[in-house]
């Protein structure tokens, strides 16, 4: 699956998360670390950390005596996370590469305890491959735990969206079928327990400008459509106080040994 055009736009990417921190009923980093069972001292491999969303709350969970080796294929993200850590005084727990998810073998040489993926697994080109590596990777008790977004994802939104096209939305960009069929199956056939986890975050907007940012921040965004979707949007909220689109995420975890 190829990345769309904001995934590695590390301003869009920072907008959203904002969104998501602001209009949100629900925080993804506490469901995530529910999961993950972090703790002092594990070394972490990180693929597609973006800007930073879950890398700096681990490295202040696995303290001094941990490490994260944080990985992204945005060089400008990647700066993000390191000034970021700087001013936190995380530097020395994160290393950053600037790769892509394919190949990661080649350059993490030591095993790590703990691998998160979140919102980027389903970006790689040989998804077999690199299931293969992360399972060669992981420490006798390593877990791994991928994340994104389910089938119906922002369907309200996308519903939305595509009534100003004048076209059906798409059924699936291609995450949602690797998180709920391919993903699954290549943790099941490597792995020796596998869990399934799911998600649900209602983003409520109380404006027409703050859908309106939303939507010019995510892979939705069309510029032809643009006066069309704040006339709309306007329109909306002339007659509703709230639209509220769900972010539906799917988790996994796969833990090398039952």
């Amino acid at each position: 699956m190829k990345c769309g055009n904001f995934d590695t736009n590390a301003t869009a990417l920072k907008q959203r998360i904002q969104t998501h921190e602001r209009y949100g009923a629900n925080d993804l980093n506490t469901w995530i670390f529910d999961h993950f069972q972090l703790q002092e001292g594990l070394s972490v491999l990180e693929l597609g950390c973006g800007t930073g969303k879950q890398t700096l709350p681990m490295a202040k969970l696995i303290g001094s005596t941990g490490h994260i080796v944080a990985v992204d294929i945005s060089q400008e993200a990647l700066e993000s996370v390191f000034r970021s850590a700087q001013e936190l005084k995380l530097e020395n727990r994160i290393s950053v590469v600037c790769k892509g998810i394919d190949g990661i073998g080649k350059y993490v040489p030591k095993p790590v305890d703990r691998v998160l993926s979140s919102y980027s697994l389903y970006y790689a080109e040989s998804p077999d491959a690199v299931f293969r590596d992360l399972h060669r990777l992981l420490n006798p008790e390593g877990i791994l735990f991928f994340c994104g977004p389910a089938k119906d994802n922002n369907d309200e939104l996308k519903r939305f969206h595509y009534s100003l096209a004048g076209t059906q939305p798409p059924k699936d960009s291609g995450a949602g079928e690797f998180m709920e069929g391919t993903g699954q199956r290549l943790a099941r056939e490597l792995f020796a327990t596998v869990e399934v986890f799911s998600f649900d975050n209602p983003l409520r907007f109380d404006s027409a400008d703050a859908l309106y940012a939303y939507w010019a921040a995510y892979n939705l965004y069309d510029v032809r459509l643009e006066n069309e979707f704040k006339a709309m949007a306007k329109q909306y909220f002339q007659s509703q106080q709230c639209f509220e689109t769900i972010k539906r995420v799917v988790g996994v975890r796969a833990a090398k040994r039952a």
